[in-house]
């Protein structure tokens, strides 16, 4: 799954711990002050290798391209998907033991129907209430310029068009199914061939979360035809129906996506975008000594903070709908980064807490992990080799 501004990972673009370097991996910031609490690297924080691309993979491209999504199977072992377009799960005893199944759980049909939503899809959020049957967003990508008469554009990001979709498994995540056609959870009010020029649509949903007997997900948009760029709340109030999800309007949760290829367009309603979230969410969870919600977010280069490679940051809420001003866990080169002298850079942050009383991870207590992928570069480019990786982080009261 690719981001804003991404390097395009899918194109040819035993837990070992490493301490690490003051220079090189990644620098860190000391954590700013929050509503009540501060997220902090823990002082014995060591980078863990939990996924290794050299010795796991499945095949080259095979590699951690989406924040970490985990759950709890009927057996009691962790689930989890940090996967490229062809899903595979993660399976293990814990959440530091995971390790890589190489049998495909979903994959898009590379369909050139833009109606069909399947050219290449990621299982990018999964929620279950009895760890047999699973719901999953799907962020579904159409490259039109892999597709003849497509796109007026060559380049990828100026032909790629975005929406997520939903899907169903009834083993535990070993094999998802979706309707067709596929249902809509988050689309753009145009088809894809509207706004070529840029990448278009709706993309990379955070993981579930459950809230008063509603379930949630925030989901960035990159706007157009009079959506406004940023992070929207969507809502369902049945988790197993993907056509209940609606997005939250500024006053209540009444939006409905409409299917650009099967609906009549004049319905389209922009969805409120939340400040002061700027992109893609990697992770929501509730922190529960102080009962707020964090998200978790990897971003770019800031000049206006004087931060050149990237870094980590949160924001707080109540409510989900209100947010807290962005503030920084630590600095380390993104997949952003132009600086060439990189070796490594890195994206998808998500916060987990393996011991979690939440069977979907969506809670933390005050010590939990950033799961991340790092990045190989070389020559200034990002290739296949990418590990899922994990650094200890720790939630510290004010005043202590």
């Amino acid at each position: 799954m690719r981001t804003l501004r991404s390097a395009f990972a899918w194109l040819p673009a035993a837990v070992l711990a490493v301490t690490i370097p003051v220079a090189g991996l990644a620098q860190q910031a000391p954590g700013l002050k929050g509503p009540g609490y501060r997220l902090e690297i823990a002082p014995d924080a060591k980078e863990e290798t939990v996924v290794s691309w050299a010795r796991e993979r499945c095949e080259e491209w095979d590699l951690p391209d989406a924040p970490l999504r985990a759950f709890r199977n009927g057996k009691g072992e962790v689930v989890a998907f940090a996967s490229h377009y062809r899903s595979r799960p993660l399976i293990g005893a814990n959440l530091g033991a995971i390790r890589k199944s190489c049998a495909v759980s979903f994959e898009a049909k590379s369909s050139a129907d833009p109606s069909q939503f399947s050219d290449k899809s990621w299982i990018a959020a999964t929620w279950t209430g009895d760890g047999r049957n699973i719901e999953a967003l799907v962020h579904a990508e159409y490259h039109a310029d892999k597709h003849p008469g497509a796109c007026r554009f060559k380049d990828a990001m100026s032909c790629w068009y975005n929406v997520v979709t939903a899907a169903h498994s009834s083993d535990g995540g070993l094999s998802f199914k979706t309707d067709e056609p596929r249902p809509l959870v988050a689309a753009p009010g145009f088809p894809q061939e509207v706004g070529q020029g840029r990448h278009r649509g709706f993309f990379n949903p955070s993981n579930i979360v459950q809230k008063d007997g509603a379930w949630y997900a925030l989901i960035m948009t990159t706007g157009g035809e009079g959506q406004k760029n940023g992070v929207c709340l969507f809502r369902s109030t049945d988790i197993k129906d993907p056509t209940s999800w609606r997005a939250y309007d500024g006053q209540d949760f009444t939006i409905r996506a409409v299917d650009p290829y099967r609906d009549d367009l004049s319905q389209a309603r922009p969805c409120q975008t939340l400040k002061p979230l700027p992109t893609n969410v990697g992770s929501l969870t509730r922190h529960e000594p102080s009962g707020k919600w964090l998200a978790l977010l990897h971003l770019g280069p800031d000049p206006s903070q004087n931060i050149a490679g990237g870094r980590v940051a949160y924001s707080w809420s109540d409510d989900l709908i209100r947010w807290s001003p962005l503030q920084t866990l630590m600095v380390q080169p993104t997949m952003w980064s132009k600086n060439c002298s990189d070796r490594l850079r890195y994206g998808y942050g998500a916060l987990a807490d393996p011991a979690s009383r939440s069977r979907n991870f969506e809670t933390t207590g005050d010590e939990a992990y950033l799961f991340m992928t790092r990045m190989k570069v070389a020559d200034c480019k990002l290739g296949p080799d990418r590990d899922l990786v994990r650094l200890k982080v720790q939630f510290v009261k004010e005043g202590s």
